[in-house]
């Protein structure tokens, strides 16, 4: 049913449209003089390093990072790798989601261009445009990613524990490592951080088991303090082990040239009596050491 808006009304109702429209005009002025800007410096299509704003440009600015081809692989790191070379680009770049797809797309070859192209023709032109970088990533690793090995690998996350060779840092890439080939399923940051601590060596786990964190580098981090501390203490026991050893042999060196000294045969005699008088220097006798008799009387030898 219409209702009749009087005059009054009307007047009020095309006031404020007008006011309306003025206060957007500033902002409409704005943003058609920087449409026509961009135009006309051509940084539309990415060629005067703004954002892009369509694929051409975008496809411009990723070719200048010069991105990584991928044919095949002969395992899932290689496909893996090549996922992780090419998202690195899109953060430096801060490429839109939608873009994504289309960009990676471009640097399949070979083999990889048949699957893709296949895929394609599957599931028709409309639904690639739409394709979000996630859904990629699913579809790519289900053709170079076989299920079986990604149970293998979530095996191996879900159980991984330090090596007693390893160092705490090498530890860290080797979980994260396997962190991003499980995506998702690998959980939050706040998880992630919780799993890595508990597969630390049990000497590492006792100095921060009580302790909270965010994110993997974080424990990482405070296990590497724990090494280097036990590092430093087994430094200084080694110094102290061989200040000891050290001043050992010293003594040793010293007692040895003071036996020597005392061995050193009588001037007089010519014979060893260490710490004792000589007997023939004082005349006694050379079997008992008595001033009463020679040797020859002596009464020991009767």
């Amino acid at each position: 049913m219409s209702v009749n808006k009087t005059p009054e009304e009307i007047a009020a109702f095309n006031a404020a449209v007008a006011q309306a429209v003025e206060a957007l005009m500033p902002e409409l002025r704005a943003r058609l003089f920087e449409e026509f800007r961009q135009e006309a410096s051509g940084s539309g299509s990415g060629s005067s390093g703004g954002t892009p704003v369509t694929i051409s440009g975008w496809l411009e600015k990723f070719g200048k990072q010069k991105p990584r081809s991928f044919s095949s692989t002969n395992t899932p790191v290689d496909a893996e790798n090549w996922i992780a070379h090419i998202e690195k680009i899109f953060e430096v770049l801060d490429c839109g989601d939608e873009f994504k797809t289309r960009l990676a797309s471009y640097k399949l070859e070979g083999d990889a261009l048949n699957w893709w192209k296949a895929y394609k023709q599957a599931k028709g032109d409309e639904f690639i445009l739409t394709m979000t970088w996630a859904d990629f990533r699913d579809v790519f690793f289900n053709q170079y990613f076989p299920l079986a090995e990604q149970q293998k690998f979530e095996r191996e996350y879900h159980t991984i524990r330090q090596e007693d060779k390893e160092t705490t840092n090498e530890f860290m890439k080797r979980f994260l490592r396997l962190a991003g080939f499980l995506g998702a399923k690998a959980g939050t940051q706040e998880e992630q951080a919780s799993h890595f601590k508990w597969g630390l060596k049990e000497w590492i786990l006792d100095g921060i088991v009580n302790t909270e964190f965010t994110d993997v580098a974080q424990v990482a981090n405070a296990g590497r303090n724990i090494e280097l501390l036990r590092d430093r203490n087994r430094e200084n026991k080694r110094n102290r082990d061989g200040d000891r050893i050290r001043s050992a042999s010293a003594s040793g060196v010293r007692d040895q040239r003071y036996h020597d000294a005392d061995a050193t045969p009588c001037k007089t005699c010519g014979k060893l009596h260490p710490g004792k008088p000589c007997h023939r220097k004082s005349g006694a006798c050379f079997a008992c050491g008595s001033m009463d008799h020679k040797i020859g009387d002596c009464p020991r030898r009767k």
